[in-house]
């Protein structure tokens, strides 16, 4: 739950709002904004799994450029959005542009995503013991994974 969430919010969110063009750090705000204002309906696995962390977030282009940022959420909430590197991150989540807007653009975005990470074009990591273990259980959500791919399917 955790991987697919995060990267489908955060990275997929990304790519609703530009799903045509590059990924840019305003689309990942439009995409902090449309995942806190689902926040409400969510799963409380979610809130539980999401809780307080430092997430980064890379997103590989295809010409080789990176889009960095770095999220802090408190009781599964963006509260802190952060151009760049965050310090000390507990989730660092890597994904290449054209698998999120693969994800975006598909008809089932679950399955997409799934296919992606498999592909290793995307992979969530944690970084603590903690952020490891919710990771680990965030695979075997499927309330979370159906939450989050209702958010980019809008």
């Amino acid at each position: 739950m955790l991987p697919f969430k995060f990267v489908l919010i955060l990275t997929l969110a990304l790519a609703a709002s530009a799903p045509a063009s590059a990924l840019t750090f305003e689309s990942l705000q439009h995409g902090v904004d449309l995942y806190n204002s689902g926040m409400e309906n969510a799963p409380g696995v979610v809130k539980t799994l999401l809780g307080d962390e430092r997430i980064q977030i890379e997103v590989t282009r295809p010409d080789g450029t990176a889009l960095v940022a770095g999220l802090e959420t408190e009781k599964a909430v963006v509260v802190n959005l952060t151009a760049g590197e965050i310090n000390n991150p507990t989730i660092v989540v890597e994904a290449r542009e054209d698998a999120i807007k693969r994800i975006y653009e598909s008809d089932d975005p679950a399955a997409a995503f799934q296919e992606a990470r498999d592909r290793g074009e995307i992979t969530i990591t944690g970084t603590t013991w903690s952020a490891k273990a919710k990771v680990a259980a965030a695979l075997a959500s499927s309330s979370a994974i159906r939450f989050f791919a209702g958010l980019v399917g809008g």
